[in-house]
């Protein structure tokens, strides 16, 4: 199995990807950091109705699940466009994801063929909250270093 050179670390509302240098095979650079605030608001702060008795009938919180699952695909689509801008610039990009569920689904469906043939593995494990150097030790440990 080929071993990542890239690292995608993502939540419904922040992605970072990472690069590994290749001159120093234990050094993570984060490359970009995307954000979708959008998908933090909660009802009407994000132009929704508050939950109700609505025409959703006994589910008065469909409104805003839909919502917030509508969210995270727009931000998957973002973030699935910014990780084939980075690993299809060169043939030899192979990555790993780490992604909290259910945003690694949704983007695993937003990810083109080539990005797709990229990838190297895939985790439903939320690290965003880590520091880029507890990133770099956990891509390392996964990489068998």
């Amino acid at each position: 199995m080929d071993t990542p050179n890239w690292a995608l670390v993502a939540n419904g509302s922040m992605a970072r990807l990472l690069e590994l240098d290749p001159a120093a095979a234990t050094h993570w650079t984060e490359r970009q950091c995307l954000t979708h605030p959008a998908a933090r608001l909660h009802g009407s702060a994000a132009g929704h109705e508050p939950p109700g008795h609505s025409i959703a009938g006994r589910s008065g919180l469909a409104p805003r699940s839909e919502a917030a699952a509508q969210e995270r695909r727009t931000f998957a689509r973002e973030v699935a466009h910014a990780l084939r801008e980075a690993v299809g610039a060169a043939e030899r990009s192979r990555v790993a994801v780490f992604a909290s569920n259910p945003f690694l689904g949704e983007l695993m469906e937003q990810l083109d063929g080539v990005t797709h043939q990229r990838l190297v593995a895939s985790h439903a494990q939320d690290l965003t909250h880590l520091s880029l150097q507890e990133l770099a030790r956990h891509l390392q440990a996964e990489r068998g270093g």
